[in-house]
Parts: C-alpha cells; sequence; structure tokens
C-alpha cells in the first residue's frame, strides 16, 4: 500500500531560531554522510520503502545534482554530532511549485526530539528570505504526525486551489 503524501506550503516569516544549535551549511563532500544519515533516518519509519544505502546514496547525489529542481546549498544546513551528521534539511528551487522545496529533511533516530530539524528549517527560512523568496513548500506522507506537528507549528498548511500559488 503507497502511504499518501500532502504538498504544504508557508509563507516566509523571519524566524528566531529555537536553539543555539551549530549548523553549517551543505557542502558537495559531504554526499557519503547525507546518504548515511538519509538511510539511518527513514528506516523503519512510514517513509521506509524498503530502500538500501545504495538508493539512499542515489537520492542524495540525485538531490545535489538538480534532479528536484536546483540545489540551494545556501539555503540548505546540517548539524553534527561526532563523527556523524545527525540532521540535515535539504532545499531546491522546484519549478511545479514555483517555491523553494525542503527535498529532505532528516534526523538520525537517536537525535530526534532535540530540535534539530526546527532549528535546520528556521535556518533555510531565513536564508531564503535573504534571498528574496517568499515561500516555501514541502510534501509529507500523511501519518508522518511529528514531522506534520512540526510543520504545523512553523506555519506550513495544504495545498489546495485556494491556496497554491
Amino acid at each position: 500500500m503507497t502511504s499518501r503524501r500532502v504538498v504544504e506550503t508557508c509563507s516566509l516569516v523571519r524566524q528566531t531560531p529555537s536553539s543555539a544549535i551549530p549548523v553549517r551549511g551543505v557542502r558537495p563532500c559531504d554526499e557519503q554522510g547525507l546518504a548515511v544519515l538519509l538511510y539511518a533516518a527513514y528506516r523503519g519509519t512510514i517513509d521506509d520503502e524498503g530502500e538500501t544505502f545504495s538508493d539512499a546514496l542515489a537520492e542524495i547525489g540525485k538531490t545535489l545534482a538538480g534532479d528536484y529542481g536546483d540545489f540551494l546549498p545556501e539555503c540548505s544546513f546540517l548539524i553534527e554530532e561526532g563523527e556523524f551528521i545527525a540532521s540535515a534539511v535539504l532545499i531546491s528551487w522546484w519549478e511545479p511549485h514555483q517555491a523553494p522545496l525542503v527535498v529532505f529533511t532528516m534526523t538520525r533516530p537517536e537525535h530526534r526530539r532535540k530540535g534539530y530539524a526546527r532549528t535546520l528549517i528556521q535556518g533555510s527560512m531565513n536564508a531564503l528570505i535573504d534571498r528574496g523568496y517568499n515561500r516555501l513548500t514541502l510534501v509529507v506522507t500523511e501519518g508522518n504526525t511529528p514531522a506534520q506537528r512540526l510543520y504545523d507549528r512553523l506555519g506550513f498548511k495544504p495545498i489546495t486551489d485556494r491556496n497554491t500559488a
């Protein structure tokens, strides 16, 4: 059975970071570490469709190469803990939405509920505002309650015929 995915959008408003967690921008040399993160973050969740680590590596490669729209490294951030990337948000310009898109929000299981995803998305929102964008979109799986709650708190709403851009 395929999970239903919902497209959501929000108007960008400058964010006060919810924590002082050190973040840094995503670099091309992070590809392998981001793939490890993606594989660990999605494994065993509602979004797990049986992908392998090779699949995760391919997805990150496609994201950085622009297969999901022009990758915006200046608006994509990560948090490192020890030798691993603990959490990351990857943003691209997505032509079908005529807006930036959160391609991936991912956090290693042992680092969930620390505010990492919220901090990273807030940083991305501010970086997007600084570059003249006024809206951000994402796709969330129905039933991914933690993600849905986070996105709702950040102002995201499902796109309907009335609020499409």
